[in-house]
């Protein structure tokens, strides 16, 4: 199963801009706005109407017994980056919004670490009850020594990640239509706990540009987009929260699916330089 074929527009639709330009610190309140597919964790969520803490994609897939699937969940993680001064005379690091070295200036801001959890289900195990995926990303901590030319001790860097728990629920159902066909329902919660910090953490516990890339063995999917009339009534009663899925990969391939916060149209391979350049516009409207 091809799953390769999707990256490049997964990447490009939603984890360019993270990646390119991260946000400062100290910038808005709620970067969250700015970013694509943020799941928070309920906690969180529950306190403010417009965040969320799931999302879920259903599609209509074409498929006798005995098919396979392999999802794949890509998210980032935020790390926060501060930076700090030495301050020699009073034997300590100081916090600051940036520190130049030698010319360079090196800001604290907010940075994205990728991840991608990849699981496979068969028919079998759909037929009872959703099979179950736990994702579980450990936190971290990291420290790095900033010297100038000379050698002499000027700062550091000190980076800090959280660790992130999601679920992922993947469950599939038979569908009354003219061909064997079964919608398949794929939906990811953030189970990490924010705790009594709120919201001075929140968007290092989300899961940011959360998306997924399906692919099937034994079986096609069937456009969302542009479904064929047999199909039309079910993928009309399918629903999708967050999640919208399209055929992915080139043009007349139905054997991967991507599903993005992003609405597309199938086969978006074309959508690639517009989409950078609308990002790296919203970016600079973040300041």
């Amino acid at each position: 199963m091809n799953i390769d074929a999707a990256r490049t527009i997964a990447d490009t639709v939603l984890c360019a801009g993270p990646v390119l330009r991260p946000y400062r610190a100290a910038g808005h309140r709620d970067p969250s706005r700015w970013q694509f597919g943020v799941l928070m964790p309920a906690d969180i969520a529950a306190a403010n109407e417009s965040l969320s803490a799931t999302a879920q994609t259903e599609c209509l897939v074409e498929a006798r017994d005995g098919f396979r699937l392999c999802v794949l969940l890509r998210f980032l993680q935020v790390q926060r980056r501060v930076v700090y001064r030495w301050l020699p005379e009073r034997g300590r690091f100081k916090p600051v919004g940036s520190l130049d070295v030698d010319g360079g200036p090196l800001a604290s801001c907010d940075e994205a670490v990728e991840h991608e959890i990849l699981f496979e289900v068969d028919d079998a195990t759909l037929r009872g009850s959703p099979a179950r995926h736990t994702v579980r990303v450990p936190g971290g901590f990291d420290r790095t020594e900033l010297h100038d030319a000379r050698g002499t001790l000027v700062g550091q860097v000190v980076r800090h990640r959280r660790p992130l728990c999601a679920m992922v629920n993947v469950s599939a159902q038979p569908v009354l239509a003219a061909r064997p066909a079964r919608r398949l329902r794929v939906w990811v919660e953030n189970r990490t706990r924010a705790g009594a910090d709120g919201d001075e953490v929140a968007l290092t516990t989300a899961l940011v540009a959360s998306h997924l890339i399906l692919s099937i063995d034994g079986g096609s999917f069937v456009s969302m987009v542009d479904p064929p009339g047999w199909a039309a009534e079910a993928v009309e009663s399918c629903a999708n929260v967050g999640l919208w899925p399209v055929l992915a990969g080139p043009p007349g391939r139905q054997d991967t699916l991507l599903a993005t916060p992003r609405i597309l149209r199938d086969h978006p391979g074309d959508l690639l330089d517009t989409t950078v350049d609308e990002l790296l516009q919203l970016r600079n409207l973040a300041g």
